[in-house]
């Protein structure tokens, strides 16, 4: 199975992605590469959620957000929408329980990405 196959079959539409880049899909990887720093570089703990740091979460999420969404990354993005609006009601417990769900999802395609990318 090939690279582009894997993270379809997680739910990233890399056909989608690729198009964003007008079609250069070695941009599109290269973006891709850069997603797991991203993610650590901005990443959410449980404990954010109890400290509720509303503002914080809101940046970093609507961050992510933006990645996902630009890449493609399909179920992170749909979660991430998800937590946006809650966090912007004020669920910002409901947020957590949405990122607890999201978390092996996001794993599971940044473990995709560094493997084949190393």
């Amino acid at each position: 199975m090939g690279y582009r196959e894997e993270l379809e079959n997680l739910g990233v539409n890399a056909a989608e992605g690729i198009d964003r880049v007008m079609g250069d899909e070695p941009l599109y990887e290269m973006m891709l590469g850069m997603f797991p720093d991203t993610v650590k570089g901005a990443e959410i703990l449980a404990g954010d959620f109890e400290q509720a740091d509303a503002e914080k979460l809101i940046e970093q999420v609507h961050m992510l957000k933006g990645m996902t969404g630009n890449l493609s990354l399909t179920p992170l993005f749909n979660g991430y929408v998800e937590m946006l609006g809650m966090l912007r009601e004020g669920k910002v417990k409901e947020a957590g329980e949405v990122m607890g769900k999201l978390r092996p999802i996001q794993e599971q395609i940044i473990e995709c990405i560094e493997r084949n990318q190393s």
